[in-house]
């Protein structure tokens, strides 16, 4: 029971430190690349529809 509960708090505090290290600057930030990723993917998944629709190549 308690080698569990050293690994579970050595697991908590390794994703602390790295979550910490690599937090992005603010969340309006954080929401402007996550809008940006998802808007660029929903693109590129259009295009691939379209181009098998209509039989063209991109």
């Amino acid at each position: 029971m308690l080698g569990r509960l050293r690994t579970a708090a050595k697991f908590f505090t390794w994703g602390l430190l790295i979550g910490l290290l690599f937090a992005p600057a603010s969340g309006q930030e954080l929401r402007h690349r996550l809008v940006h990723w998802c808007t660029s993917r929903l693109q590129v998944g259009l295009e691939r529809t379209r181009a098998r629709l209509t039989g063209s190549p991109r």
